[in-house]
């Protein structure tokens, strides 16, 4: 859905206005999401109720920044939480970090066909994340579009909608930043074989 609860919802918000849905399905669905966050967290939530700790959820999908035509974005958001390893008889357990959800990201864009290596990194990221353990990604030293953001999501946050984990982590890909490549699946078979 693209609706959420505006309990949830206005702690991703940033200042952006919630638009409120007139005759909502239910009293627990009566915005418009500002971010998809609101919904996984939900889902997050109900999965370590019924006993599961390391969980790893995502989701693509519409954001709403506005009411009018044009004011959505298309976004790729992912949360993790709880432990890696934990049934490892190889690895010793450890909470999902900045590290883990940094790496997750990165991995996404390359797949998606960006250089590593030309990827730009600050710390300037919205107030849900934990200050010092996130940061977004820019393509270009002019930071002018944001591909992404990443980092621990804030322990005020983590205490507020009451979640019982060790950690938890997120994300969240601007698709509408990311331009399509102008080599399709076919093109790109087809230089493999014959090169």
């Amino acid at each position: 859905w693209s609706f959420t609860d505006s309990k949830i919802n206005h702690l991703f918000s940033e200042d952006i206005k919630e638009i409120k849905i007139i005759n909502p399905i239910s009293s627990d669905l009566n915005v418009l999401r500002n971010s998809i966050f609101s919904n996984l967290i939900i889902y997050l939530s109900k999965n370590l109720d019924r006993g599961f700790k390391d969980i790893s959820l995502f989701e693509i999908g519409p954001i709403f920044l506005g009411s009018k035509p044009g004011q959505q974005k298309t976004i790729v958001s992912g949360l993790r939480a709880g432990k890696v390893s934990r049934l490892n008889w190889l690895e010793k357990d450890r909470p999902v970090d900045f590290f883990d959800i940094k790496q997750d990201v990165i991995k996404s864009l390359v797949e998606t066909g960006f250089n590593q290596n030309k990827l730009y990194i600050d710390d300037k990221t919205p107030n849900y994340y934990h200050p010092g353990k996130s940061g977004r990604i820019f393509l270009n030293e002019d930071r002018k579009n944001i591909l992404a953001y990443f980092g621990e999501i804030h322990t005020n946050i983590i205490k507020k909608i009451d979640i019982k984990t060790e950690s938890l982590v997120g994300f969240e890909i601007f698709l509408d930043n990311i331009k399509q490549s102008n080599k399709t699946l076919n093109n790109q078979k087809n230089q493999y074989e014959y090169s």
